[in-house]
């Protein structure tokens, strides 16, 4: 009775977006003679469409309010004609509110005449003039109860739901920014990359996705330049004298990390322009509160690169630029730590996509965040299609992030298997002790020029391969393990009304490792006691054999 009495001034629909619509049916029908085959095809529908979420009335809040709300925040508006439906005063509400919203409606018709079926001349005569139109512009797909013809029922309908508009390849742009959380708040959603990177990045001359034509043509130079530098340095392979050569494991340094730079540089850009980015950007992250920590972390480490590569680019040109002018330096250290930039921000992006998931448990989860529900320590309910639609939404996130590990792998196994290669030079490196060795014919060009001993110096805390940027390219994919131990740690202080539904949910999350595992680079705490002992050897073969020439001089 209270449902009579309302007044339809104090509920307006809203056209929420699609990516924030709680459900994918709103179901419209008449109770008195639809009650039944409505729920048969919510079953039928759900087994075909995995994880699907409909608001129906029997489980909802049937007020006024409560319905104005499911119509507004359901991507679909199904309504099930049966006889009388367009006399129904809710049902006209509905229609109105579904038009109002932009919903996008489905039209199904009961046909079995013990069941309700309408006389569609009829139902149409008695609609109220502003709905008649429903009728006339939408396909009206009938509702077989025999299940041979259900099936063909069932699939008109999947083919009939709204479209994602942002699976539209073709509304995408080239030259856009990257962004994630499209059609929340803002339909132009936020960007991932905070503008302090994208300056940064620009000046070491990395196009982003969304760059300028001004930032393509110096990347292009800044690629030029590298080429040029590279032949360079191979040209002191055949000219071993003068101020600008010390030895030829450090000229073969160089020249092996520039195609290394490359690659990983190539690698990263490529995947960010990849549709697996953008389908877990556009259709997986839906994060606010994750998303002001991803731009604040952004702007930290940016801060901290940018001071690391100022510290070796200075240090660098004091020690090669008085023998040979060599732009190395700046080019190559960047390319290294914005590649580890990147890395670390697609693994806080996939965090992001896993983190989404969660809103499918409860709506305080998707208007709060994990992290602050956790802290509060309130239980939460949490039913068994809840918990499905959350598994069926953390599955497929957690492929996407196996995905994206896959492709960042490759430069990471060369990179490795380089290191791996070096051991046998480290090992006997160290086997000569740190003892001068003044017959060592490195020795004379040290005592001859002062900048060698820099660039010595210099290839002590930063050859890419021996050095720092050795460290931070060997460990990017234990960055993982951080990720893996806060969601874990999350989930376990997450509190369950009903301990059933949270023991499967712990259950179901076990099944699912988080740690960068990509054949034989598991980044786990115990792949570090196997990989960590490499670097080991390789930096202090390297030290050993820069203390021998520092103590002959």
């Amino acid at each position: 009775l209270a449902l009579v009495c309302f007044n339809r001034s104090e509920v307006v629909p809203v056209d929420v977006p699609y990516a924030k619509c709680r459900w994918d049916f709103f179901l419209s029908h008449k109770q008195s003679n639809a009650q039944d085959a409505v729920q048969n095809l919510r079953l039928a529908l759900s087994e075909r469409f995995l994880g699907a979420s409909f608001w129906l009335d029997i489980e909802q809040d049937p007020t006024v309010k409560g319905m104005c709300h499911g119509v507004s925040n359901s991507r679909n508006v199904l309504i099930f004609l049966t006889e009388g439906i367009s006399d129904s005063k809710f049902c006209q509400m509905e229609m109105r509110w579904a038009l109002e919203a932009n919903r996008n409606l489905i039209l199904v018709m009961e046909t079995d005449d013990r069941h309700g079926k309408p006389n569609m001349e009829e139902l149409i005569h008695r609609c109220p003039d502003d709905l008649k139109a429903i009728f006339t512009q939408n396909e009206i797909i009938p509702w077989f109860r025999d299940p041979e013809f259900r099936f063909v029922s069932v699939d008109k309908i999947l083919k009939s739901c709204a479209d994602d508009p942002r699976r539209n390849a073709s509304n995408r742009k080239a030259a856009k920014p990257l962004v994630y959380g499209k059609g929340g708040d803002s339909e132009e959603g936020a960007e991932v990359f905070d503008r302090s990177f994208v300056i940064f990045t620009a000046m070491c001359g990395v196009a982003l996705p969304g760059a300028g034509p001004k930032t393509k043509c110096w990347a292009v130079a800044v690629r030029i330049i590298l080429l040029t530098c590279g032949m360079m340095c191979c040209s002191r392979l055949l000219t071993p004298e003068g101020p600008a050569f010390l030895d030829y494991l450090t000229i073969i340094q160089i020249v092996a990390a520039h195609p290394m730079i490359f690659l990983l540089l190539h690698v990263m850009l490529v995947l960010l322009r990849s549709d697996l980015i953008a389908d877990l950007l556009e259709n997986h992250i839906d994060c606010p509160s994750e998303g002001k920590k991803l731009r604040f972390k952004t702007k930290l480490l940016t801060g901290l690169v940018a001071l690391l590569t100022t510290t070796l680019s200075l240090w660098g040109w004091v020690g090669y630029l008085p023998g040979f002018f060599h732009p190395y330096y700046l080019t190559s250290g960047n390319g290294l730590v914005v590649y580890g930039t990147l890395v670390d921000l697609d693994q806080e992006l996939c965090n992001m996509a896993l983190l989404t998931a969660y809103n499918e448990l409860n709506s305080e989860l998707e208007h709060e965040g994990l992290e602050a529900v956790v802290k509060r320590g309130d239980g939460i309910n949490v039913t068994d299609h809840d918990l499905y639609r959350f598994e069926v939404k953390y599955a497929k996130s957690w492929e996407l992030y196996k995905k994206i590990q896959s492709h960042t792998a490759m430069p990471l196994f060369v990179f490795w298997f380089i290191e791996l290669g070096l051991v046998i030079w480290s090992v006997w490196s160290m086997a000569q002790g740190a003892q001068s060795d003044v017959n060592d014919w490195r020795v004379p060009h040290l005592k001859s020029y002062w900048n060698l001993v820099v660039r010595l110096s210099w290839f002590v805390g930063g050859s890419p391969w021996f050095g720092a940027g050795c460290w931070i390219t060997a460990l990017l994919p234990w960055g993982s393990i951080y990720y893996a131990w806060r969601m874990n740690n999350l989930s376990k202080r997450l509190i369950f009304k009903n301990p059933t539904t949270r023991h499967a949910f712990r259950s179901f999350l076990a099944e699912f490792a988080l740690e960068f595992r990509v054949s034989f680079l598991q980044a786990t705490p115990k792949g570090l006691l196997l990989f960590v002992p490499i670097l080991v050897v390789n930096t202090l073969g390297f030290v050993f054999d820069a203390l021998r020439l520092f103590n002959s001089i």
